[in-house]
């Protein structure tokens, strides 16, 4: 189990949130985000992302997509694990020439998250909690009961 200390805690989370954030106006600003599934969409709706999140279901479909509507930027927001590495860069190569930026910064500050056994982009809307969450050796924070 990995151990964070009160202070890493708190700048994890801060980070996290700061990423969240970005993440959130890039959205709003109408830079579409690309993900593997729809558990994927449902995790960043419950972070408040609300612009365009397309889960893909054909490298070949989300190409079209994308050359109809003459995006100039997405993002790219995968998994961690090696089957969301390799998707990430086949869709990268395909859109190399429909989009004009193809942005995958934000999935390579997740990888900050990883090591708190963080891999999919379903389970991004859980971080805080396991941030958060005393790890084993840590006190949680104690309750008085007042009288």
């Amino acid at each position: 189990m990995l151990i964070i200390g009160k202070y890493r805690r708190i700048e994890l989370l801060e980070e996290f949130e700061e990423l969240v954030e970005n993440l959130r106006r890039d959205s709003e600003d109408g830079v579409p985000i690309i993900v593997e599934g729809e558990r994927d969409v449902r995790s960043l709706r419950i972070l408040g992302i609300m612009g365009e999140i397309i889960p893909v279901k054909s490298i070949r479909g989300l190409r079209r997509r994308l050359e109809a509507k003459d995006v100039k930027s997405v993002i790219l927001l995968f998994d961690l694990d090696q089957e969301g590495e390799k998707l990430m860069r086949l869709v990268k190569r395909s859109l190399e020439g429909v989009v004009g930026e193809i942005n995958t910064r934000y999935w390579l500050r997740l990888k900050t998250f990883k090591k708190l056994g963080f891999t999919q982009v379903e389970h991004l809307h859980l971080v805080p909690e396991k941030i958060r969450a005393p790890s084993r050796g840590e006190e949680a924070p104690s309750r008085r009961r007042r009288g």
